[in-house]
């Protein structure tokens, strides 16, 4: 995982991390876990994971991911 470096050096405590994977693949839940054990101190939110590139709900599946996690956009 390539923020794997990232997530260990800095401190993620009480911090939230929302995980976006733009590419899709059966990966991303293992990418979640590992990000958890990584960052046990942070507060991890609901992950997005794309598996199109683009089309016409990408818009709306973002801001609704957005919402999901409590971010103003």
């Amino acid at each position: 995982m390539p923020i794997a470096s990232f997530l260990e050096e800095y401190d993620f405590a009480g911090k939230q991390i929302i995980p976006f994977c733009s590419h899709g693949g059966g990966r991303f839940g293992k990418s979640l876990t590992a990000i958890a054990k990584l960052a046990p101190d942070a507060l991890i939110g609901e992950g997005l994971s794309v598996h199109y590139s683009g089309g016409a709900s990408l818009a709306d599946d973002v801001s609704a991911w957005l919402d999901l996690n409590g971010i103003k956009h």
